[in-house]
């Protein structure tokens, strides 16, 4: 009889160690529109995509811990002219984006709501790339067409807040608002070319967000 006792206390333990511990890891993903503050592109606003995972521990009716992962924007275009004596030169910008974020989360669910919320802070590194294609138009001759690409890399912060709603178990959806404060690239008329400002400036994003909690 003890030895019985003994196992169904033990299988009973082992019953309940997944409950208990479902939802501290996460995977989630975000996909929503951007909007670079003073940005010299033609298009101030476009669309970005992210992925992320963590860990957070539970603290009462909240659970708080770490993130990480990965996204990208959409690609920004801009077209300009260059005049001098005897033709002018046509430049086609293309500037991709890809950055890689790390910080905290926390989720906080109150007991009586249909809904939980959210809060992220952290630091993300950022990768552009500024690809120009270009075509002298030199008098009566045939244009001349070029490419360069050069690559920067910076940091900066982010924060965000959000909500959202269980919609099965371990699967949320959910409306996030982001902000970020980082060096931009900005456009130089006298030498003609691109370059990463020195001064900090802010971006601001909505998204839909999908989390599943294992």
């Amino acid at each position: 009889m003890r030895n019985f006792g003994c196992a169904a206390l033990f299988a009973a333990c082992l019953a309940a160690a997944p409950a208990a511990s479902a939802g501290d890891f996460f995977i989630n993903g975000q996909l929503g529109q951007i909007e670079l503050d003073s940005n010299s592109f033609d298009d101030e606003q476009t669309n970005f995509v992210q992925a992320g995972a963590g860990y957070r521990w539970g603290i009462g009716m909240a659970q708080v811990g770490l993130e990480t992962g990965l996204g990208k924007l959409d690609d920004l275009e801009d077209q300009s002219r260059s005049d001098y004596t005897g033709g002018h030169v046509d430049h086609a910008y293309t500037l991709s984006w890809r950055y890689a974020f790390i910080g905290a989360n926390a989720r906080i669910k109150p007991p009586v709501l249909p809904v939980y919320f959210i809060g992220r802070a952290g630091y993300v590194g950022l990768e552009r790339k500024l690809e120009d294609t270009y075509v002298d138009h030199y008098l009566d001759t045939s244009p001349v067409t070029g490419h360069r690409a050069s690559k920067e890399t910076d940091g900066g912060t982010y924060y965000g807040v959000g909500v959202g709603t269980t919609i099965l178990p371990l699967l949320d959806v959910g409306l996030m608002f982001n902000q970020y404060r980082y060096s931009q690239a900005v456009y130089d008329p006298v030498g003609d070319e691109y370059h990463l400002s020195d001064d900090k400036r802010d971006a601001r994003s909505v998204s839909v967000s999908v989390e599943y909690r294992f």
